[in-house]
């Protein structure tokens, strides 16, 4: 007993103490699995590389998004609810620990209103930017508690905490399926053993297994990014207690059966190890390969398998030394209260299988491929990329997330971004018309529901800012132009036409007829004076005779005639000449001079008149008043000398008028000449502007007016300054153009038309502007088509690796190179059924036609790696028969009928096990769970039929050669 201890007490001691050591340094799983549990994609591709330059463009800051949704159950929103909404936002915006880089709500704006509010006025949008430096859970907690609005539902989401609720009920999964799978597998192997303490150590070994190998992994993650997914615990968990209870029941049957041989506890627990082990060794070792190699696949989220590959080194190492401990020590006493220690009997189902195969192989074979041809050719199918569909609508942020999908476009849950990198500023005229030019060709897209950019912020063209209406303006101007053209050229012809009538012979008649009136003037002046002069001597001697005094009166009767004709003559020329020069100023003011001289004039002539006429009326009269006369002698002379005077001043002012008259007249003609010259370029520049107009007419009709023109005043305007602000970066050398897509950002649909994009606008820059600038597209689409990309093609790179691994593991253990090219085939058509059956299933019961993205990459893996233990099974209980039994036909059906109740039973351990994935939720986990299930029970048929089937051809010999080398071994 004390070297018993020795030997085996030593294994749980050590075991005991790391376990401990595991529980203690355990690392906080949930916070590590948000943290580097997402997929993650190669830093080259598309969508990455746009995240990078969306970094650059937000001044190095990690940035998330988040969607706040407003949604009115029944009803419109009310302009009450609406006022709400508004202080719901500005509670967000002012909540400085959120570290918000932006928000857009459709209370900004008309044009954020028209996109933000649903054609039914009963939901709204608001668009959230944050800082990732905090958890993506606590700034969901705190906008949630600043948006709640009485009579109004509010929900938060976005792609970023659709993965993190993700995670948070892949780890509620874990719980339950930790749960559901110890309590499945205890049930199940109390109905085996008929005992209590198997099911306990059983449960215990493997999840001491699992505990250790957890921790392994957790702090690889942590220390050196070991990769791990949100499905890393789970497989884990599925794996390592589906085929460690597996194992546990080969072992524990064996050393049941040694027992019942005869063998005390040691030699029975060595002879269990030595061949159970062995078996043990070889069907871990092809799983350990089989999930190792998939750390060679360049998908992370592949490779974070390698963690159960992991998982099942340590199982390996617990269980072929701790049980080691447990049959030692109770032996006997482990199968309690059952007494019955027999080994399992034969299995009738795969002994009557395998010997219907090798009786009447032909239709065994027909059977088979009526069956799995159609099943494996209808596996082909289109996958479900969005993540949104593994979450349950009962989650808040997927209850939000439908409610996008169903009142606006469904893109407006996860919006694409062009991102354009240059080496230089992007805010000149060349790049923003090429920029806009690609925000056209963008709308133009198939699939493609509104497009906005730096020239186009509301997501539709500003004329103003296009040719076509700028030529709209500039045709105007040219019409008003000409308008004021032709007005000129009116008043130049009207001011022509004035001047050649001022200049014309009737005013030289006029002016010729003023002179010779101003010469009369002046004579009868002249004559006037002589009149006065012998009236003033007539009156000195009128007492000497009355005579003289009659000739003089005479006289002065017929000049004064003469001066009223001639100052009538001078006032009628006078008055004609003033109103034609009123437009020459020094022509206008000579003749109003001689306006002024013809006044006096006409003033001298009344005060004359008045003397002459009485004196003429009755010169009998004259004798009678010597006085009277004499007065009017005295008023005679100063009325005559007032003439005098003012002929003077009338004929010096028409010389004056006379010489500036004929300065005019030249100076006339020259204008004349100016305005006939100016008229006739006036008429040039009409049919000038008249051909240039209707050039720009037809430019403006034509696609040219269709371009994108930005003057250098408006580009610097502080109206243009905030579209540069939310459509480039503050240096301006990044752009960013912001794609809304009809489908489901992550959908299939939705990354196809964005690979055609993207094609597109490589193919449309390729010669442009923008040829040597970085283009790439980022967002939640851009992310689903790469991750499209990149499944596929690593997926067909994992299944060859990882089927290459484990081939070279099957020959080692068969020694045969057929076996294992008929266990992959097998193994390979039971997977394909399986997808095509899932697939069904999945569509009937679950109401999803499609099968999520990983759900053939997890179904593979664990149906090749497990199925390859039941084969391997099979195949070492046959080639340990070899030495009983040489008719290889006869062994192959008796290897099946022994090891068919340990497969059958391991299958429906592990079809439970994985059954209990069901009650988390998770799609994929659902899905995979149904494609191991099928996939083991189409195993359970597919093994004992095919592999006899292949002994028969393989070996046509009843002697088998194999026995000959296994003899040969053993005894040497």
């Amino acid at each position: 007993m004390q070297q018993l201890w020795k030997h085996h007490g030593i294994s749980l001691i050590v075991w005991i103490i790391i376990a401990i050591a595991a529980i203690v340094t355990m690392p906080n799983v949930s916070s590590l699995v948000r943290q580097h549990g997402s997929v993650t994609l190669p830093s080259d591709m598309q969508s990455q590389v746009a995240q990078t330059i969306e970094k650059k463009a937000s001044g190095n800051k990690n940035v998330r998004s988040l969607i706040v949704v407003f949604n009115k159950k029944n009803g419109k929103l009310s302009a009450s609810d609406n006022r709400h909404i508004t202080k719901a936002i500005h509670r967000v915006n002012n909540d400085k620990q959120l570290n918000i880089t932006s928000i857009t709500s459709a209370n900004q704006n008309a044009q954020a209103k028209k996109e933000l509010t649903s054609k039914d006025k009963s939901t709204q949008l608001a668009m959230i930017n944050v800082e990732k430096g905090t958890a993506i859970s606590k700034q969901a907690n705190i906008i949630r508690n600043h948006v709640k609005t009485k009579g109004v539902r509010t929900y938060v989401t976005g792609s970023d905490l659709l993965n993190d609720d993700f995670s948070t009920v892949t780890q509620a999964g874990l719980k339950k399926t930790e749960i559901i799978a110890a309590i499945f597998i205890f049930i199940v192997l109390i109905l085996v053993f008929r005992a209590l303490p198997v099911p306990l150590i059983s449960l215990l070994t493997v999840g001491l297994s699992y505990l250790i190998s957890s921790n392994i992994v957790m702090n690889l993650a942590k220390a050196v990014s070991f990769p791990i997914s949100n499905f890393t615990q789970i497989f884990m968990v599925v794996v390592l207690f589906g085929i460690g209870t597996d194992y546990n029941i080969l072992l524990y049957n064996r050393f049941k059966e040694e027992l019942a041989n005869g063998l005390d506890a040691t030699e029975a627990a060595n002879t269990a190890r030595q061949h159970a082990g062995r078996t043990i060794l070889y069907s871990g070792s092809s799983v350990l390969i089989g999930f190792l190699v998939l750390g060679l696949a360049k998908f992370s989220f592949y490779q974070s398998a390698v963690g159960v590959a992991i998982g099942v080194i340590v199982l390996l190492a617990v269980l072929l030394t701790l049980n080691m401990f447990f049959m030692t020590t109770m032996g006997r006493a482990m199968f309690w209260p059952s007494k019955n220690l027999n080994a399992h009997g034969r299995n009738r189902l795969w002994e009557a299988i395998s010997t219907g195969a090798m009786s009447h192989t032909v239709t065994a074979i027909i059977v088979l491929l009526v069956i799995f041809v159609p099943l494996v050719l209808t596996s082909s199918q289109k996958l479900n990329f969005n993540n949104a569909d593994e979450l349950p609508d009962t989650i808040e942020s997927k209850a939000g997330y439908n409610l996008i999908q169903k009142h606006f476009p469904a893109g407006m849950s996860g919006t694409s971004t062009v991102y354009i990198e240059s080496k230089n500023g992007l805010n000149n005229q060349k790049d923003l018309a090429a920029i806009d030019d690609l925000t056209d060709y963008l709308r133009a897209e198939p699939g493609v529901k509104t497009v906005t950019s730096v020239t186009q912020p509301g997501g539709s063209k500003i004329k103003a800012l296009y040719l076509k209406s700028q030529l709209s303006q500039l045709v105007t101007g040219l019409n008003e132009a000409n308008a004021g053209l032709k007005k000129v050229e009116t008043g130049l012809n009207q001011a022509n036409t004035q001047l050649s009538s001022a200049s014309s012979s009737s005013s030289t008649s006029q002016l010729n007829e003023l002179t010779a009136g101003t010469a009369k003037l002046q004579s009868g002046a002249q004559q006037l004076s002589s009149g006065v002069s012998t009236y003033t001597s007539g009156v000195n001697q009128m007492t000497s005779g009355t005579a003289q005094l009659t000739s003089g009166a005479s006289q002065l009767s017929s000049s004064v005639s003469q001066l009223n004709k001639a100052s009538q003559q001078l006032a009628t020329g006078a008055i004609a000449l003033n109103q034609q020069t009123i437009a020459v100023p020094t022509l206008h003011a000579s003749t109003a001079q001689l306006a002024t001289g013809s006044s006096q004039l006409s003033s001298g002539l009344g005060q004359l008149n008045s003397a002459v006429s009485p004196f003429a009326s009755s010169s009998s009269q004259l004798s009678s008043g010597a006085s009277q006369l004499t007065s009017s002698g005295t008023k005679l002379v100063s009325g005559a000398q007032s003439v005098a005077s003012a002929s003077t001043q009338v004929n010096t002012g028409v010389q004056e008028m006379s010489a500036k008259l004929k300065q005019v007249q030249s100076q006339t003609k020259q204008l004349q000449a100016g305005l006939t010259t100016a008229n006739e370029s006036l008429g040039k520049i009409g049919k000038g502007t008249a051909t240039v107009n209707a050039y720009l007419k037809e430019l403006q009709s034509s696609y040219v007016g269709n371009d994108f023109y930005m003057p250098k005043s408006q580009l610097s305007s502080s109206t243009f300054k905030p579209s540069m602000d939310a459509y480039m970066s503050s240096n301006r050398k990044i752009a960013e153009i912001t794609v809304v897509l009809d489908h489901d950002p992550s959908s299939t649909k939705a990354a196809n038309q964005l690979n055609q994009i993207t094609s597109d606008v490589h193919a449309k820059l390729k010669h442009g502007t923008l040829k040597n600038d970085k283009v790439k597209i980022g967002g939640e689409t851009s992310q689903t088509a790469d991750l499209q990309k990149l499944a596929n093609s690593d997926f067909k790179r994992t299944v060859v690796i990882m089927l290459v691994g484990i081939g070279i593991a099957l020959m080692f253990v068969t020694r045969s190179l057929i076996q294992p090219m008929t266990i992959i085939g097998t193994l390979t058509v039971a997977y394909y059924s399986a997808l095509s059956i899932t697939k069904w299933l999945s569509a009937t019961f679950l109401s999803q036609s499609l099968l999520t993205w990983n759900t053939p990459f997890f179904s593979f893996i664990m149906l090749i790696a497990l199925g390859t233990d039941y084969s391997i099974f099979l195949m070492m209980r046959y080639r340990d028969d070899a030495g009983t039994i040489q008719d290889v036909r006869k062994r192959i059906i008796n290897s099946s009928a022994l090891i068919g109740t340990t497969v059958i039973s391991a299958a429906i351990i592990l079809g439970g096990t994985f059954a209990a994935l069901m009650p988390s939720g998770v799609t994929t986990l659902i899905q995979v769970a149904l494609a191991v299930i099928v996939g083991l029970i189409l195993l359970v048929f597919m093994l004992p039929t095919i592999m006899p089937i292949m002994v028969k051809f393989t070996y046509p010999y009843v002697h088998d050669k194999m026995y000959d080398k296994d003899q040969k071994q053993r005894e040497d």
